[in-house]
């Protein structure tokens, strides 16, 4: 417990406002925001629902900067699926953005809806044509959605290894009031969320409170 609560101590209290970040290289990514992940179906969660509101406003105040939103979307004999219950089925009702998300100024020339079929936005086909027509673009990413350990955790440790391997300075930084997981048997989320956002920040991936 000792060290649960010194871990908590290293990740908060640390705050970015929005406009140190120069708007033209810097980038939204939102994981999964999809109804099968809030609202309903097998892996809707009430903590997922719980953080829609801080996702929202971040992406109306980002309103202009390039923006990534990451659709959980699945064949129905989907790989994942002996890992997970069946969800977010293609051209269901689950895979789809969720209605707070859905604005004008989510819409634009920069705005990017990826559909993936893996735990890991990095390596659906829509990102690796992105981040080759951004690569050099955008230094700053701001991650959010969920899950936490899962979905958020290995898109941000790929995307950071990535950099790393190319000697490539950019910044990840992780909004802790704007990623969640969920709650399960011996998955307690208070606890697995934890462990992934220390996780990422041993990893050099910053940890924040909020973007102001």
């Amino acid at each position: 417990m000792e060290v649960i609560e010194k871990i908590k101590e290293e990740l908060k209290g640390k705050e970015i406002l929005l406009s140190s970040l120069d708007k033209d290289k810097t980038a939204l990514v939102v994981i999964d925001m999809v109804k099968g992940f809030v609202n309903t179906g097998a892996l809707a969660s009430p903590r997922v629902a719980a953080i829609v509101e801080n996702i929202a406003e971040l992406n109306k105040k980002m309103k202009g900067y390039k923006k990534v939103f990451f659709l959980d979307s699945h064949s129905e004999n989907s790989e994942e699926f002996h890992s997970f219950p069946p969800h977010c089925i293609r051209g269901g009702e689950e895979a789809e953005l969720i209605p707070e998300l859905k604005t004008e100024d989510s819409r634009g020339e920069e705005t990017y809806y990826i559909e993936k079929n893996s735990t890991n936005g990095f390596h659906a086909e829509g990102f690796k044509e992105w981040i080759k027509k951004y690569e050099d673009a955008v230094d700053n990413y701001i991650v959010t959605g969920c899950v936490t350990d899962i979905c958020v955790l290995q898109f941000s440790l790929t995307l950071k290894s990535y950099f790393n391997e190319k000697n490539k300075e950019k910044r990840i930084i992780i909004p802790a009031n704007a990623v969640e997981t969920y709650d399960g048997g011996t998955h307690d989320g208070d606890l697995i969320n934890l462990f992934a956002l220390y996780n990422m920040h041993v990893s050099g991936i910053e940890i924040v409170d909020r973007i102001k």
